[in-house]
């Protein structure tokens, strides 16, 4: 069973799209495959971290150590 959702555009391209048929199914076709690969890959994350221990504040810890370290080695790399 298919679900009809609605997604706001600018009116621009909502008016290209009401002119082109063409152009609307490719774009159907296109947001309708990246909304359902978006979702199962949030689904396999989830899957994945379901048994994970981390806490927000670790995730949010490790995100801070991760980027200090890229911004130091991008740094490093600017300053040779």
């Amino acid at each position: 069973m298919r679900r009809v959702i609605e997604v706001e555009i600018p009116e621009k391209i909502a008016v290209l799209l009401e002119r082109n048929p063409t152009l609307r199914s490719h774009v159907e076709s296109i947001a309708r495959e990246e909304i359902i690969r978006y979702i199962s890959m949030l689904l396999e994350m989830d899957k994945l971290t379901k048994d994970s221990e981390l806490t927000e504040e670790d995730i949010m810890k490790l995100d801070k150590k991760i980027k200090r370290a890229i911004r130091k080695k991008i740094e490093n790399e600017i300053n040779r």
